[in-house]
This record gives structure tokens, C-alpha cells and sequence, in this order.
């Protein structure tokens, strides 16, 4: 009896101690992970609705995450400079390598999405891109800040001009005025566009039968100590996820 006595106590501040070292511990990679939502908004992947973020990116970024990491959300307005620290937080965002200065700076997963861009142009004077030439002496619609590969060569020659906007609905606005010849747009963006605004419809326009360009949109991530060694099961959960056709079925409902 005399032993069982003070045994009982050293058991019992060893656990305490054990308790104490678990709550002090440096978060490990694989504790969380947090997508960083921009606020000024990429519809529909990126939204903020009655101040809450939104989006088909969120609902992606929840199913192709591990299971044992805790997901949250921060919405910056410069939501990609958090990816440039290492701290001590992991944080995402879905983007394209082409889109990222310095792109060997951040982890990469592999492809989630096949990102097309469109051209645009009025149902009742339609343009088909069937290259540079079919673009030639047009005023081309683009979102400021934007860089559209395909036909920035057209800009810098002169031989096509760019109007820059700073908003997809506006955009469509000046396109449907006749205030630019045809308007360049991601596919998921212009759909979302043309199904919730009540001033536009699908019949407004014709979208050409060739896309100008795609990009792979893929998770990166901040440099955490650790997280490279999670991406193998992340990129496991992509390849099954879109074998299953889960990502389509999340952007059919946008």
C-alpha cells in the first residue's frame, strides 16, 4: 500500500507534464491548413457574399485536403502574399505556375483544374478565332492586370488594341454596346456571369468554337517546414477526385 501511494502521484504529475509539452509544442505541419480568399473576388471560384467567403475554390480546397488537417479560411486583399512567407502557418491558394513570378518558390500540387480562356464577341456579329490573323485590327475587352499570353504578341505589334476593365460584368456590358469587338474570359467566370446577372444572357453572345489558351489551376502552397512531405497525399486525393469526376460535379453548380 505504502508503494501504491506515491506512485500515484508521480503518475499523475508525469501526465501533466506530458499534457503541458503536448499544448506548448510548434504546430506540425498537417495540424491546418488555410486558404487565402480574395476579396476583391474570382467568380465563381472566389467570392464574398453578406461578408462571407464563398466559391467553388473552397469547396475544392475541402475535399482535396488530408483528412487529419483542419481547413480555414482568410480573406486578404493581396491574398497572395501570405504564400511568400514560410511562417509558421500553412497557407493555399488555387493558381496557375505561369501566373506566379517566381514560381519555384512555393510547393505545387498537381493539376486540379484545366482553366480555358474564351473569346467573346456579339451573337449578331460573330468572331471565330481561328488564329493571330482572325484578331487583327480588333479592340479586344480584358480585365486589367490580367496577361493573356495567347495574344499579348498582337498588343505589343499593334495589330490588335486592348481595352482594359476592371469588372467581368462591365466587360460583357461594353461588349454587348458594341464598345469593344470581342472580350477575352476564364470559362468558369463568364458562365457564372451569364447565369446570375439579370441584364445579360447566353443569347447576347457567341463564343468561339476554338479557346485561345489554357492553364492547369493547382494548389500552392507557402514553404512550411514539413508540408512537402504531405503533398504526395494531397496529389493522391487529386487523382482520385478527378477520376471521380468530383471537381466537375463542384463547378456544375456554379
Amino acid at each position: 500500500m505504502f508503494a501504491v501511494i506515491h506512485r500515484r502521484p508521480l503518475a499523475v504529475l508525469l501526465l501533466l507534464v506530458l499534457a503541458g509539452a503536448f499544448l506548448m509544442r510548434p504546430a506540425l505541419a498537417g495540424d491546418s491548413v488555410t486558404f487565402a480568399l480574395f476579396t476583391r473576388g474570382w467568380p465563381p471560384l472566389e467570392m464574398v457574399v453578406d461578408g462571407e467567403p464563398r466559391g467553388a475554390a473552397l469547396d475544392i480546397f475541402r475535399v482535396s485536403m488530408p483528412e487529419d488537417a483542419e481547413t480555414f479560411v482568410l480573406m486578404l486583399p493581396a491574398s497572395r502574399s501570405v504564400l511568400r512567407t514560410p511562417g509558421d502557418r500553412v497557407y493555399t491558394r488555387l493558381e496557375c505556375r505561369e501566373w506566379m513570378g517566381n514560381a519555384d518558390l512555393y510547393l505545387w500540387s498537381d493539376p486540379v483544374l484545366r482553366l480555358r480562356t474564351v473569346l467573346l464577341s456579339r451573337r449578331n456579329r460573330p468572331v471565330e478565332y481561328r488564329g493571330e490573323s482572325s484578331l487583327h485590327n480588333l479592340t479586344i475587352g480584358c480585365i486589367k492586370s490580367y496577361n493573356y499570353p495567347d495574344v499579348e504578341p498582337l498588343f505589343e505589334s499593334g495589330k490588335a488594341y486592348r481595352y482594359d476593365v476592371n469588372s467581368d460584368v462591365v466587360l460583357l456590358r461594353m461588349l454587348k454596346a458594341g464598345r469593344v469587338d470581342v472580350a477575352l474570359f476564364d470559362e468558369f467566370t463568364v458562365r457564372w456571369v451569364l447565369r446570375s446577372s439579370p441584364e445579360l444572357s447566353v443569347e447576347d453572345f457567341y463564343v468561339s468554337k476554338r479557346e485561345l489558351g489554357s492553364s492547369e489551376l493547382r494548389f500552392a502552397f507557402n514553404r512550411h517546414p514539413g508540408w512537402a512531405s504531405r503533398l504526395p497525399e494531397i496529389n493522391e486525393r487529386i487523382r482520385i477526385n478527378r477520376a471521380a469526376g468530383v471537381y466537375r460535379e463542384i463547378m456544375a453548380h456554379y
